[in-house]
């Protein structure tokens, strides 16, 4: 039962992290290409 509590609060974590490093790589594909352009 403790692993399920620090999952529940590890997990949010994960996710917003994962959220801003997809976003971090979406913007940078975004402005290489409109380099290229």
């Amino acid at each position: 039962m403790q692993y399920f509590k620090t999952y529940l609060s590890i997990a949010p974590v994960l996710s917003m992290l994962s959220l801003g490093v997809l976003a971090g790589f979406f913007i940078e594909m975004n402005l290489f290409f409109f380099q290229m352009l």
